[in-house]
């Protein structure tokens, strides 16, 4: 062998330490209703991977970036939509939860009403963010709220940070595939 056939070992070492380690995804999500607009950005290993706006539209979501301007239909039945929900059932336990925060700021012009209104909110936010930590118990988890009692606003934000294995991915879409197909035959 020569002296640089050892690097024929690191093709192997590498294509496998890839599909070990985990890969950190974040995914941040903001809307205003009132304005009807959204972004949604994608980060992979920290650095911004895509980002779109949303807004909601008759019947369909109304995707924009920088170059591409097109509606998309939601049907719920399609059959698209069944293979992704049953990779969201493989993929719940194998998918971390690293960091989940809420940010929201709420307006209505009377100081009464918005303690009100986002006090209940935190409750219902808060019961949630416990039935989070009861399923995934390292997650951080974060709210964020500011209260605005002077203008109308209304703006919701949500920041994840997930990771998962390449290995684990392919396994769950793979199995995802199996058992749509053969439950559509059965």
């Amino acid at each position: 062998m020569t002296d640089f056939g050892w690097l024929l070992y690191l093709i192997p070492f590498v294509f496998v330490v890839v599909l070990i380690l985990p890969i950190i995804l974040e995914i941040r999500v903001s809307y205003n209703p009132i304005f009807n607009r959204g972004v949604v950005s994608l980060y992979f290993f920290k650095i911004n991977f895509t980002y779109f706006f949303v807004s909601v539209c008759n019947g369909g979501l109304m995707i924009e970036n920088e170059k591409t301007k097109k509606k998309i239909d939601i049907k719920f039945s399609d059959q698209k939509f069944e293979v992704v929900e049953e990779l969201w059932r493989q993929m719940i336990d194998k998918v971390k939860l690293k960091k989940l925060l809420m940010f929201y700021s709420i307006g209505l012009g009377n100081a009464f009403d918005n303690a009100m209104l986002c006090g209940a909110i935190n409750q219902i936010i808060i019961q949630i963010f416990l039935f989070v930590k009861s399923k995934k118990p390292t997650a951080n988890l974060g709210l964020f709220d500011n209260v605005s009692y002077n203008t109308s606003t209304f703006e919701v934000a949500v920041r994840a940070q997930i990771s998962l294995t390449f290995c684990d991915l392919i396994y769950s879409f793979l199995l995802a595939i199996i058992k749509r197909k053969t439950h559509k035959v059965v």
